[in-house]
């Protein structure tokens, strides 16, 4: 499940790691409906209700992982209870997509503290570090992001900077390489790999019965 601030481009980052264009991107809030990602022989979507819809790609990551992109937890209204407690319970990993200029803020706290409870693996994706002047720049937002996580909400999540605009702009394997995506795709093939999923799969009842007990 890929969670995060509306504009924080998670619709963005799904577009880059599928190489397609299957989600609208924009400014402002675009996504409105959560979207379940799944293999299919065709580019394809399909309304399911009014807060759902599937999307269908013929996309190798998805021939076993369903990904789910979400409206904005600054932006949810009633959905942001539906996604806490239908979609959160169920997800073998959380991705928290960030944005670069306004890391950790407040409602992103507020919401990583629920995701928390339900005692989920999560993994912060930093987008858009090609805003900042400098490694050292990239490094310090970093530590931050990890600090505040571990002050406040006794979290210590992997922290994956991106560039998907230096993602889509790359012309060679260096350029692939220094965007970000590389390392964010080998992050999700060791995580979901057929024996770390088991364990995933496992822990995640655990998670939720141990949230519904207290």
């Amino acid at each position: 499940v890929v969670v995060g601030e509306f504009n924080a481009g998670k619709s963005a980052f799904l577009n880059v790691l599928l190489g397609g264009d299957a989600l609208a991107e924009g400014v402002t809030p675009t996504t409105s409906r959560l979207a379940l990602l799944r293999w299919g022989p065709e580019a394809g979507r399909t309304v399911l209700d009014a807060g759902r819809e599937l999307v269908t790609l013929p996309a190798e990551r998805l021939r076993d992982t369903t990904f789910v992109d979400t409206p904005g937890t600054n932006a949810l209204d009633r959905r942001h209870e539906a996604l806490t407690e239908d979609f959160v319970p169920r997800a073998d990993l959380v991705l928290f997509v960030t944005s670069a200029d306004r890391p950790f803020s407040e409602s992103e706290r507020a919401f990583l503290e629920r995701i928390r409870a339900w005692g989920k693996k999560i993994a912060v994706v930093l987008n858009k570090v090609d805003i900042l002047p400098s490694k050292a720049s990239v490094a310090e937002v970093e530590a931050y992001i990890r600090d505040h996580a571990r002050r406040l909400l006794d979290l210590e999540p992997p922290v994956l900077p991106l560039s998907v605009r230096a993602a889509r702009a790359a012309t060679d394997g260096p350029g692939l390489e220094a965007s970000g995506l590389p390392a964010v795709e080998r992050f999700l093939e060791a995580t979901l790999a057929p024996a770390e999923r088991v364990r995933l799969k496992l822990a995640s009842p655990l998670g939720v019965a141990d949230r519904v007990l207290q």
